[in-house]
């Protein structure tokens, strides 16, 4: 446990270097005149995936919008935001070349998987005016303890909805592709498929891939009895998509699943608009399914994409 606890703290380190080597690249004598938040997504650290991105965005959004600060939103790895969210009623552009360290106002909050970060305390004890903040935390449920999860995520939405909209690109994609009411099943396996890079790195012998294969038959068979509707299968595993849309009465849709943090393809565009694509059509649906097995990871991407669309989320486990 020591060990473990020392390589993160090492890793963190590693990465607060990495940080200040960025932004120490700007630097600016003069004082802010407003006080502002930057969140950052610019490739310097990993920041997780697309919802994970959300999840820090929304948080200290919110955090802004309390505290009457401007509220800005460095995205341009591995795109720029605006290819596919353009702001809404919230002006949350910036370029690079603004996203400057100011030596008396500045400070860097490196919160990745940061959980026991406390914003109230914080920023209520803080004289500092600039936050260059790195997040992937939904800070929404430990500032507001005293509401609902309805509540919780009905301001979640709300902010995501002044935040954004849809790109004409992922507009259009979009439009060619609903035809009416479906649902959706989601499964995310990570790396035990061999057939996605993620920051895991299990990878489980063939028998037990086909034998995981019939156990997600049967759960998706399950939930197609209970229904008329059409029915989408998204996941980050090719094989799975492909056995599935074989083997059972469902539609999948073109293109490679990618995490978002795997830099080698981080040009392409295509890529992450399937992501894209994956969450928006997931929110669109008349009811979302998550399916994992005890080897199977957690996501919380089919999640987050019902809560955006204010539509019945079931994990089945």
């Amino acid at each position: 446990m020591k060990i473990v606890k020392l390589k993160r703290r090492l890793a963190r380190i590693r990465r607060d270097i990495k940080l200040y080597q960025y932004h120490l690249k700007r630097v600016s004598f003069k004082h802010v005149e407003n006080k502002r938040i930057i969140i950052c997504f610019n490739g310097v650290v990993p920041h997780g995936g697309f919802v994970d991105r959300l999840k820090g965005i929304i948080s200290f959004y919110d955090i802004a919008s309390q505290l009457g600060y401007d509220f800005f939103i460095q995205f341009n790895h591995p795109f720029k935001l605006s290819t596919f969210l353009e702001p809404q009623t919230v002006n949350h552009y910036i370029e690079t070349n603004q996203v400057t360290f100011h030596v008396n106002d500045s400070v860097i909050l490196n919160l990745v998987n940061d959980f026991n970060f406390k914003p109230e305390t914080f920023f209520k004890n803080t004289s500092k005016k600039d936050f260059l903040v790195y997040s992937n935390v939904d800070y929404l449920p430990s500032m507001y303890p005293y509401l609902s999860l309805i509540e919780l995520e009905n301001k979640w939405r709300q902010h995501f909805n002044k935040l954004f909209k849809k790109s004409h690109l992922l507009e259009t994609k979009l439009k060619d592709l609903v035809l009416g009411p479906y649902i959706s099943i989601h499964t995310r396996f990570t790396g035990i498929m061999g057939d996605f890079t993620d920051s895991t790195n299990l990878l489980i012998p063939e028998e037990s891939q086909e034998n995981l294969l019939l156990v997600l038959k049967d759960r998706v068979n399950s939930i197609l009895q209970k229904t008329d509707l059409p029915c989408f299968v998204f996941s980050d595993s090719r094989k799975f998509l492909n056995f599935i849309s074989k083997e059972t009465e469902v539609n999948i849709l073109e293109g490679t699943p990618f995490h978002m943090d795997s830099f080698e393809v981080n040009n392409v565009i295509d890529v992450h608009l399937k992501t894209l694509i994956d969450f928006f059509m997931i929110s669109g649906s008349e009811a979302v399914y998550f399916i994992k097995t005890p080897i199977m990871y957690k996501s919380a991407f089919s999640k987050y994409a019902a809560i955006l669309g204010n539509k019945p989320f079931e994990t089945l486990e």
